[in-house]
């Protein structure tokens, strides 16, 4: 029920609230009915609403998404609300987004951090271009985006913190996804190789050379992850500061500083 109603509310231009409370009194006209038709087929055929709108409320804005760009969760707000734990919001801080994506982690702290600067990579230019639509249309100015590898780049200089929502499931995993993630999700930003763990491996190597000393490293995983990844950081000698759990105490976010 909910979900139909956001698409009406959007067809409407409503709050989908207001939709929901006065959903007997609602009327589409011919023209909209056509356009509820086609995108109640969408839905049909297990497209996320979010997909079929080309856009999700993330932090403290609706971001543009397309198919090109993994949906943005609510969990990964943590990623943020981390960040704000250990800075101050006046602080001078360069932060490198690590597989950007839609660029919602990376503009949602710069709005929060109005001094700071950041970079956010993707392999993807098709997500580049999606985090640049965003950055538009939220008028950010301190962010650049660069469509590269992580094993590629090369930063002109270190950063205070990283941030990253890698690929975490196994590819052995990825059929077994709910139809709306793994059909309309891109596979690129879902399979984290055979153990799952694999940018975690690659990113843990190349993040010490990236940071300031005693910089932080902060990572979102998949669930049952926590300990493996702890381990991997350590192994590059990085310090666990903190693990923090999501609202159903799934353990999701880990913050590390470089030793």
């Amino acid at each position: 029920m909910r979900d139909l109603t956001r698409l009406i509310a959007h067809i409407k231009r409503l709050r989908w609230e207001d939709v929901y409370i006065n959903y007997k009194n609602i009327e589409l006209t011919s023209e909209e009915l056509s356009l509820f038709k086609q995108a109640h087929e969408r839905y049909k055929q297990n497209e996320p609403v979010s997909k079929i709108l080309q856009q999700r409320a993330f932090w403290k804005h609706v971001f543009f998404i397309n198919h090109d760009v993994l949906d943005p969760r609510p969990e990964t707000e943590l990623i943020i609300e981390s960040v704000l734990s250990l800075f101050a919001s006046d602080s001078r801080i360069n932060i490198l987004d690590i597989g950007t994506g839609s660029g919602c982690i990376l503009l949602s702290l710069l709005q929060e951090f109005p001094n700071a600067t950041g970079i956010g990579i993707d392999i993807s230019n098709a997500a580049i271009k999606v985090a640049n639509t965003n950055k538009s249309i939220i008028q950010i100015d301190n962010a650049k985006f660069e469509q590269c590898s992580w094993n590629t780049y090369r930063p002109a200089s270190q950063f205070t913190v990283i941030v990253s929502n890698p690929p975490y499931i196994k590819t052995a995993d990825i059929d077994d996804l709910s139809p709306n993630v793994k059909l309309y999700d891109p596979l690129i930003a879902l399979d984290g190789g055979a153990t799952g763990l694999t940018a975690y491996e690659e990113i843990s190597s190349l993040a010490p050379n990236w940071l300031q000393p005693n910089g932080f490293l902060i990572l979102e995983v998949g669930y049952g992850q926590s300990e493996q990844v702890i381990n991997i950081l350590q192994k590059s000698m990085f310090k666990i500061i903190d693990v923090k759990r999501d609202l159903s105490g799934i353990e999701r976010t880990i913050i590390a500083q470089n030793k």
